[in-house]
């Protein structure tokens, strides 16, 4: 139980920071409970089975491309360009 408290610790913190990428954090502390022998691989690899989690997946992958691409930095000027300075307009817009 100590060892799965470590890795869940060293795993915020790394989430936290930034510093690497999240699914490379995720990834190493799946492998690390693997190792301790906390995880069966078939426990470990369940979770791509199911449709949400290949869906999260493929959502981190559109959006880094919108990213890439400059156009959540073209979308986001043009909202804020239309709210002006009101807050409510703007909460609407991004509603």
């Amino acid at each position: 139980m100590v060892v799965t408290i470590a890795i869940l610790l060293f795993s915020v913190i790394f989430f936290v920071n930034g510093k690497l990428r999240s699914d490379v954090v995720a990834l190493c502390a799946l492998i690390a409970l693997l190792l301790c022998d906390i995880l069966t691989p078939a426990e470990a690899l369940s979770g791509f089975s199911n449709s949400v989690v290949i869906m999260m997946i493929g959502l981190f992958v559109v959006g880094g491309a919108i990213f890439q691409t400059g156009l959540a930095k073209m979308i986001s000027s043009r909202i804020l360009k239309l709210a002006g300075k009101s807050e409510l307009r703007l909460f609407v817009l991004v509603m």
